[in-house]
């Protein structure tokens, strides 16, 4: 059922109270940067009951390698400023996990 080559990033974020737009805003223009480096995003969530300004994020990476690299890639980007100061404006928390399948999951 699962792909055993299949690596994921689990991203978790808490944001700043009343920043949701402006973290929204600048990630939807750096992943497509992620995305041309491998990363595929299989979802970007926040929970309608739950914690209040949590984003879960779901990528699918090339390998656990590639991780630094492709984050190499964006801090290269031109917008990477402005990307960095509206992250740094809009998160309050973040924390990265590498995640394998378990043989049950069905993956994408």
């Amino acid at each position: 059922m699962t792909d055993d080559s299949a690596v994921y990033l689990h991203v978790t974020i808490q944001l700043v109270r009343g920043k949701h737009r402006v973290f929204a805003a600048a990630m939807a223009e750096m992943a497509p940067v992620l995305e041309s480096h491998g990363w595929r995003l299989i979802g970007g969530f926040t929970p309608g009951i739950g914690r209040l300004g949590a984003v879960y994020h779901l990528w699918r990476v090339p390998s656990a390698d590639g991780v630094l690299s492709a984050l190499e890639g964006v801090r290269a980007h031109p917008d990477a400023a402005r990307w960095h100061a509206a992250f740094a404006e809009s998160v309050a928390d973040e924390a990265l996990q590498l995640v394998r399948p378990m043989p049950y999951s069905r993956t994408p």
